[in-house]
């Protein structure tokens, strides 16, 4: 028999096998599947581990979050912010920055209402350096507007407490409104606290950073929860990391 035929023929005949011979079980398919899969991944590193779990496991999470006060649709507001002089003699710019910062939150969210320009805010504040005793009442007629958010800050630091070298943003305020045709236009008719933190989702401080940007941020994630107590909308917040 001619060699080259015979050679032929066995080829032939394996290329038309429908299984190789470790193939012929499941368990053996599954095995091999599982091998070639650790061998890509050990060769790719642990960027391909990344990629293959972002799908699972999100850096982001996205949250529905509702109203908890209705009562400022179709409304003119004015943002008032209040400080202590402390506050103030550390960070001059505090009492306009959150004015500006909620009172824009409220202008693009509200679209039935009309919010009071925050340097008109400030320069009634400054040219009546009493107006916190003065009734509420007589301040929204003052202000001429039918609502008051009123801010007061408790807490507003950029620094970590003790530590002049780590940067950590914290805004706490007291939130409370006023408005004209309440039953008692001198009592809140909504009240709440809010609390921000920069970065958000960190407890300790960062090293890398300066007074401006921690601002910035801290306006960023107060002005967010809230002028978003009045309006419903979607936070999207990064995932926490597990300190082991």
């Amino acid at each position: 028999m001619n060699k080259n035929k015979l050679d032929l023929t066995s080829a032939q005949t394996w290329g038309h096998r429908k299984t190789s011979p470790w193939s012929r079980t499941p368990e053996c398919r599954h095995l091999v599947v599982l091998c070639l899969l650790i061998l890509t991944l050990l060769s790719a590193g642990c960027n391909a581990v990344r990629w293959i779990s972002t799908p699972l496991w999100p850096d982001k999470e996205r949250y529905n979050i509702e109203a908890q006060y209705h009562g400022l649709e179709k409304k003119s507001i004015a943002v008032l912010v209040a400080a202590d002089e402390y506050t103030l003699f550390r960070y001059p710019l505090a009492q306009i920055d959150v004015c500006r910062a909620v009172s824009g939150r409220l202008a693009e969210n509200i679209d039935s209402s009309t919010v009071m320009n925050p340097q008109q805010v400030t320069k009634y504040q400054a040219n009546n350096p009493f107006w916190h005793t003065i009734p509420y009442g007589e301040l929204i007629k003052a202000l001429r507007v039918d609502s008051v958010v009123l801010i007061e800050l408790v807490e507003y630091q950029t620094r970590e407490p003790g530590n002049a070298h780590l940067w950590q943003g914290l805004i706490t305020g007291n939130i409370g409104v006023i408005q004209s045709n309440a039953e008692d236009p001198d009592d809140f008719i909504f009240y709440t606290t809010v609390r921000a933190r920069f970065p958000e989702q960190s407890t300790v401080g960062i090293v890398n950073a300066d007074d401006a940007s921690m601002r910035l941020g801290m306006h960023t994630i107060f002005s967010r929860d809230a002028a978003g107590l009045f309006y419903d909308h979607e936070v999207v917040k990064g995932r926490k990391a597990v300190v082991k």
